[in-house]
Order: C-alpha cells, then sequence, then structure tokens
C-alpha cells in the first residue's frame, strides 16, 4: 500500500489561460477621413513651433510671441508698406526646391531612392558657370542661356545615368552609390573654381553675363519654369505609358517582367530624367539666382530636404507643393528668429535644432496617421488620439463655451439691426418707385377713357339706328319668347 506522501498525483487539467493584453500596442489604421488626416498634421506643426520657441525661450530667454512673428516676417516681410521683396524670394525658393521634388518623386515611384540629388544640382550648376565664364561676353546672352540650360541638363542626366546602369545590370545598392556621387561632384567643383581662378581665395566672381532674362523681377521667370515642369510631370506620372510602367516596377520587377516590361530600360530612363531635372534646377541656380558657384553651399541642401518633401507629400506632386512651402517657411522664418536675436543667438546652431524638431515632429504626425495606439484600461482600448482629444477638449471646452455665449448674442443682434436697416431701405424705395408709377398710370387711365369715347363714336357711325321692320321682328320674337314660357 502506498504512503499518502508518495502516492502518485493526478496531472492538473489544461486550463484556459487568459492572455494578458499590454497596456499599449499598436494597430494599423484604415480608412482615415481626410479631415482627420489634415487636422492631425496642422495640430503637430503648431505644437512643434510652439515646442521650438519654448525651447529658444528656456535658452536664451527671448520673448517667444516675438518670435513667433518674425517666423511670418522672415518669409513675407513687411507687406502693408508695399514690399513684396520677401514673399517673391519665399516663392522661388519654394519652386526651385519643388523642382528638385519633382525630379525626385519618378525616381522614389519606382523604388530607387536616389539620394544624389545634390550632386547632380552641383554638377548642373558647375557647367552652367563654365558656360557663363567661357562664353559669356563672346556670344550674345540668348545664346549663351541656351547653351547653359542643354549643357546643364545633359550633365545632370549623364551624373545620374552611371548609377543607373549599376543598379539595372549589377544591382547594385542606389542609395549608397548615389551618396557618393554627391562628394565626387563637390569634388569636381573645387577642382574646377581653384584651377579657374587659382589667386580668387577659391571662390568665382559674380558673373554678369549669360544671366537668365528678367520677366518683371528676377523671380517670375523661374517659378513660371517650375509650373511648367510641374504640369508636365504631373502628366507623365499620370497619363504616359512611362508613368505607368515605372509604376509596375516599382510595385513588383517580377510583374513588370512577366507583363513584357523591360525593368532595366525603365530604371535607366527614369534615372536620366530625374538626374535632367536636377541639373535643370542646377541650371536655375546659377543662372537665375546666385550667378557664381561655392563647392558648400552651391546645391543649398536641396538634394535632401526635397527628400522630406517629397515623403511628407506621399510621393504626389500636388501635395508636395505645400510641403516644399511649408519647409521653405520654416526655413526662412529661423533665420529671420535668429537675426532678430542676434545678440543672443550668435549661430545657426539653435535655429537648426528648433528646426529639426519641427521636422521631426511634422515626421511624427505621419506615424499617427498611417498606425493607432491602443490604449488598454481594464479591458477596455481607447486610440491615444482620442485621449488626447477628449483632454483638450475639457481644457479648451470652457473657452470656447465662453466665446459662444459672448459673441453669439453679438452676432444675432447686428444681424437683427442689419435686417431693419434693408427693410427700411427697401420700404423707402419702394415708395419712391410707387411715386415715380402715379403720374404714369394717370396719363395711361386717361388715353383709356379717351380711347373708349374713340371707339364708342366710331361705332354709333359704323352701326345706324336699326330701321322699324327691325324692331317689328324683335317685338314679335319677345311676344313668342313670352308665350311659349
Amino acid at each position: 500500500m502506498l504512503n499518502n506522501n508518495n502516492s502518485v498525483k493526478p496531472l492538473p487539467t489544461e486550463k484556459a489561460k487568459k492572455e494578458k493584453k499590454k497596456l499599449f500596442h499598436v494597430e494599423k489604421r484604415f480608412n482615415m477621413a481626410l479631415w482627420q488626416s489634415i487636422l492631425i498634421r496642422f495640430g503637430f506643426i503648431i505644437f512643434a513651433v510652439f515646442m521650438g520657441l519654448l525651447v529658444l525661450t528656456m535658452a536664451y530667454g527671448i520673448n517667444p510671441f516675438l518670435s513667433f512673428g518674425n517666423l511670418f516676417k522672415g518669409t513675407f516681410g513687411d507687406l502693408l508698406s508695399g514690399n513684396f521683396d520677401r514673399l517673391w524670394e519665399f516663392l522661388r525658393d519654394s519652386a526651385l526646391l519643388l523642382g528638385v521634388g519633382l525630379a525626385l518623386i519618378p525616381a522614389f515611384k519606382m523604388k530607387f531612392w536616389n539620394l544624389g540629388g545634390n550632386g547632380q544640382i552641383a554638377i548642373g550648376a558647375l557647367v552652367c558657370l563654365i558656360m557663363m565664364v567661357e562664353l559669356g561676353g563672346n556670344m550674345p546672352d540668348i545664346a549663351v542661356v541656351l547653351i547653359s540650360v542643354v549643357a546643364s541638363v545633359a550633365a545632370g542626366a549623364i551624373w545620374a545615368a552611371i548609377p543607373s546602369i549599376f543598379k539595372a545590370f549589377f544591382d547594385t545598392n542606389e542609395s549608397l552609390f548615389t551618396l557618393m556621387m554627391n562628394y565626387i561632384a563637390t569634388g569636381l567643383v573645387s577642382v574646377w573654381i581653384y584651377w579657374r581662378f587659382p589667386g580668387n581665395s577659391n571662390v568665382v566672381p559674380t558673373q554678369s553675363n549669360g544671366r537668365l532674362p528678367v520677366l518683371f523681377n528676377d523671380k517670375l521667370l523661374i517659378i513660371i519654369l517650375i509650373a511648367a515642369l510641374f504640369v508636365g510631370i504631373l502628366f507623365y506620372l499620370k497619363f504616359s505609358k512611362h508613368g505607368y510602367e515605372l509604376s509596375v516596377v516599382g510595385e513588383s520587377v517580377k510583374t513588370a517582367k512577366y507583363v513584357g516590361i523591360n525593368s532595366k530600360k525603365v530604371i535607366i530612363r527614369t534615372l536620366i530624367m530625374s538626374g535632367a531635372l536636377c541639373g535643370f534646377v542646377g541650371f536655375l541656380i546659377g543662372s537665375g539666382v546666385d550667378y557664381t558657384i561655392t563647392a558648400e553651399t552651391t546645391h543649398r541642401g536641396m538634394g535632401f530636404t526635397a527628400i522630406m518633401a517629397v515623403w511628407l507629400g506621399k510621393f504626389n506632386p500636388i501635395v508636395t507643393i505645400f510641403t516644399a512651402m511649408f519647409i521653405t517657411f520654416i526655413t526662412k522664418g529661423m533665420g529671420q528668429v535668429q537675426m532678430a536675436n542676434s545678440r543672443y543667438i550668435t549661430d545657426a546652431s539653435a535655429t537648426s535644432i528648433v528646426m529639426g524638431l519641427i521636422y521631426l515632429f511634422v515626421i511624427a504626425s505621419e506615424f499617427f496617421i498611417e498606425y493607432k495606439i491602443m490604449y488598454n484600461k481594464n479591458g477596455k482600448e481607447t486610440d491615444v488620439l482620442e485621449i488626447i482629444g477628449g483632454f483638450f477638449k475639457k481644457v479648451f471646452g470652457p473657452v470656447g463655451r465662453f466665446f459662444k455665449k459672448v459673441f453669439v448674442p453679438v452676432g444675432r443682434f447686428f444681424a437683427k439691426v442689419f435686417v431693419a436697416i434693408g427693410r427700411f431701405f427697401k420700404k423707402l424705395f419702394r415708395i419712391k418707385d410707387k411715386a415715380k408709377e402715379k403720374p404714369a398710370k394717370e396719363s395711361i387711365d386717361d388715353s383709356d377713357e379717351e380711347n373708349q369715347v374713340s371707339l364708342d363714336g366710331a361705332k354709333q357711325i359704323a352701326e345706324p339706328e336699326t330701321s322699324p321692320s327691325k324692331k317689328k321682328a324683335t317685338s314679335g320674337k319677345k311676344k313668342s319668347q313670352k308665350g311659349s314660357k
């Protein structure tokens, strides 16, 4: 007999274990309304600007409200005084950034990550300055401009074709390849400047020949050219066969091969076009903006900045217009903030930190549009954005109700006043109209009476008194009618 202590215990039955849900988890978001995505982006932008100005206030003690005003002053200037120079400059720089974005969109839609925009712009600007230096003064300016634009576009196309060929035939890493090409382009600019102007401190003198023609001002023609480029790229992507092919290659190279699309040809062709457009932007910078060239600032970092503009625009040319304008607004606005507080902010590092913080929040807004963070409390899951929205509703709800109580009655009062004034003037004009109509009616009535009299006289003349025979006939008819009754 087995001892109770040594007895074999039965195996425990398997119980349904309740999985403990995490406090936070991420889910894919589907079918978000357009107004909600716009509201999320706008909210993150406002919060980012507020946080950036708060950082400057904590670091340097500057007035955040004045800094917020300087953001707009740096972009638009003093419009009330009739000075539109900064506004035109803002539109021109936004157009140039949009031009680089339009060059990158076809490559990105094909999943070719072209990081060589800076190098392609620099090569285009270098070739443009070479034409201006060597041909300027020896040929008419319009001829120099035409030669410069063709040479810059060709140089940018060749510079982008090199990594595209290696990608198509040897499947190299296009991101690393195009990135390294940037350094080579910068080195070529430095070598040419040192060779052509050896005793000029590595600086090219500002060229006065071969400049882009001026249309109303020196910025309008650049904006028009980029607008025409925008229309062309939009048509190319939406309605052309090449645009369809690059989108198929971007989805799947195997699918493109199955339907008979030569993916190698599409890759090379698309990158040539992308490099050509970057070279065209380099021509605009050299011939229409700077009229000189430096190794460090020729491309203005637009090759990398345009990547963010395109990514925020979801590779959509129309949306990229607004993202390019927003990035230009932040860049110019923070430059004005630094200039207005030059006593405290001695370099651009602080403003660069603020700009980076703003860009970080803007990129973070895309995460909340694509995904939602669910908060689990007592088995009930709630979207974090709904919690944040409820918090702001509690905070700003009383303020909104206060303004509603104040302004709604005031608005109703003014509405009643304007309605009463309108009715008064309406009655006044009616009285005047009636006073004008009365003499006309009297004259019409008099003429009607005269016409009636004349008609009666005419009837008497045309119809004389009836004869006695007719009177007897009528009297006989009347008697017969009485007898029948």
